[in-house]
Parts: C-alpha cells; sequence; structure tokens
C-alpha cells in the first residue's frame, strides 16, 4: 500500500473529511461507511452534492451517473466500530480535517 494519512471521525457527526483542498463524503451502503473522493473524474463537479436513483450517484454539473458500487469499491481505505471511522487519505493531500457539511448523496 502506498502511504497514506490516517484520519478518525465519528459518524454521522463528521460526514466528510477536507485534506488540502480536496473533500471526501461518506456514504452508507449495506450498513458500512465509504469516504469517496468527492471530485467528479470528468469535469471535477462537487460528487457530494449528487442524487443517488436506482443504485447510481449523478454529478450534479454535468449528469454524469456513476454506480454507487463501483464508488465504494474504490473509496478510501476505512475500519469502522460503531460509530467511529478512522479512514487513511493517500498522502500529501495535506492535514486531514473531519467536518460536517452538506451532502446529498445518500
Amino acid at each position: 500500500m502506498s502511504a497514506r494519512v490516517r484520519v478518525e471521525l465519528e459518524w454521522p457527526r463528521h460526514n466528510a473529511v477536507r485534506a488540502g483542498d480536496e473533500t471526501y463524503f461518506c456514504l452508507e451502503r449495506d450498513g458500512s461507511v465509504h469516504l469517496i473522493h468527492s471530485r467528479c473524474p470528468h469535469r471535477g463537479g462537487p460528487l457530494h452534492l449528487g442524487e443517488i436513483e436506482a443504485g447510481r450517484l449523478r454529478c450534479p454539473w454535468h449528469g454524469s451517473t456513476f454506480r454507487v458500487d463501483r464508488l465504494c469499491d474504490r473509496a478510501v481505505p476505512t475500519i469502522q466500530r460503531g460509530s467511529s471511522v478512522v479512514a487513511y487519505l493517500p498522502a500529501g493531500a495535506g492535514e486531514a480535517v473531519p467536518v460536517q457539511q452538506i451532502v446529498f448523496a445518500s
């Protein structure tokens, strides 16, 4: 595994992590919390402001959709114990800070 930065958050009090200019948002699926990079790979849109329809997350900027199961498969590695979630972000993203912010994707 490449170098990672550890961050701990309390779910659902914290529903996102800011690391430098990057945002990662929490998405609960099948009882597990997944931490997903919010930047759309096509145009950089904020995926955390998208909506989930029929198992797909729609980008709010340009309407492209992404399968939620695939997003969760590519999520940041996490360990969850009750409401405590420990995530391992890619190194170099900056200081990781748990936050509460508007997240529509759920």
